[in-house]
Parts: structure tokens; sequence; C-alpha cells
């Protein structure tokens, strides 16, 4: 009834439920929301990412704007798919899913059904994550606060550590994952919103809560 097991013992100390710090992880996604700018048309993926000790992020990657020219993202979601060893020409699948939407009038999580992307969800993956911080925004004005919000850097195969490139390249060990780690480190901003106070949560649901930050958080699309 009692037999030790190591992993249980080391969530005893994961106080924190969400991922906050820059790093490495491996785990998997439980959501790949399709999601639409409501002013601008722009095209991107809302992640949910669990890591192996249950704690979880979620991040928004844009992937197109309404001209269907490419932006930044969508070279991450071809890293992405590259990591998943998805098979070239195949196109994701879309499907209607319940998901968790944050109401921020209520400060209640509600599901909701929404187009999502099942390819993307469920299967074993690594990230480098890159804590970075934000000016917060409300229905597209500055609400004179700043928040931190972990940012993807890389995507990685979870079982070789093999990045997007060296698996398109065929290799076979990897090299960049260890170099990237040892560059990376947290991103605060730049020029700060005048009288911004500074906050280390995102207002309403904790940092990297899967109910926060992203579309819900912001708005609208960077775009």
């Amino acid at each position: 009834m009692y037999q030790f097991n190591a992993a249980t013992a080391a969530e005893a100390d994961n106080i924190s439920a969400y991922l906050d710090e820059t790093g490495k992880y491996k785990g998997k996604f439980t959501r790949a929301e399709k999601l639409v700018s409501t002013n601008k048309g722009t095209h991107g993926i809302g992640f949910t990412f669990e890591d192996e000790s249950k704690r979880t992020c979620r991040f928004d990657l844009w992937t197109m704007d309404r001209d269907n020219k490419p932006l930044m993202g969508f070279k991450s979601v071809q890293a992405i798919l590259a990591v998943l060893r998805f098979p070239a020409g195949r196109e994701l699948k879309v499907l209607q899913a319940q998901v968790d939407r944050y109401d921020y009038d209520t400060r209640q999580t509600n599901k909701v059904t929404a187009e999502t992307f099942p390819d993307l969800i469920n299967r074993p993956i690594g990230l480098v994550m890159r804590n970075t911080e934000y000016a917060k925004m409300r229905d597209g004005q500055l609400t004179g606060e700043t928040g931190w919000r972990l940012e993807l850097v890389v995507p990685f195969q979870a079982d070789t550590e093999l990045t997007a490139s060296e698996v398109v390249g065929n290799k076979t060990q990897p090299q960049k994952l260890s170099s990237i780690l040892a560059t990376i480190a947290d991103r605060p901003l730049k020029t700060r919103p005048a009288g911004a106070s500074h906050r280390t949560d995102h207002g309403g649901p904790p940092p990297g809560h899967p109910a926060a930050g992203g579309f819900d958080d912001f708005g609208d699309a960077p775009y």
C-alpha cells in the first residue's frame, strides 16, 4: 500500500501547479486550439502544455495574417510538426472539442466548444521556454501593469532531444539543445509603460494557468 515511488515523492515539493521558469521541459500538449484574431483576422494556435510533473503553462503562436502571409509563429509550428515526426504534406485535422475559457467578468473558468488540432495533443514533446515580461493589455488598451509569461524558444524531441533542424537534417546525436540552454535567460521589458506597476502574476488566474494569458488575456493578436 505504501511502496516507495520516486516520481510521486518528487512531486510533493512542487508547490506550484504552473510552469513559470525559463528552462527545458518534457511533457505533452493537452490543448491545441485554433485562434483567429477578432480585430485583425490573424490566425494562430493556442497551446496548453503539461510537463511530466503535471505542471502547466499556456502560450499562443500567431502563424498567418489575414492575407495568409506567414508570421514568426509559423516557423515554430513547423518545428513542432518536425519533432513530432509529422508526415510531410499531411494536413492538420480540425475537430470541435471542449476547451477551458476564463471569463474576466465572472472570474470563472468555463468549458466552451472550439476548433482544435487533435493531431498535436497527448504526444511526447520537449520545449525550451523563456520567461518574458510583457505590458498587460485588455480590449486593446494598456492596463498600466506588467506581468511575466513563458514563451516558446524551441521544441525538441522528448526521447532523442533532437531539435527540428537536426530532425530534418537526419542527425542522430543532439548538439543544439545544450548550446541553446546555455544562452537563454529571462527577458525583461526594454521599455516599461509609464507608471507601470510590476506584478509577478497575470491578473485573474496564476501565472501559466491554462485559463490565463494568450488569446483571452490580451484580447487580440499582436499583429
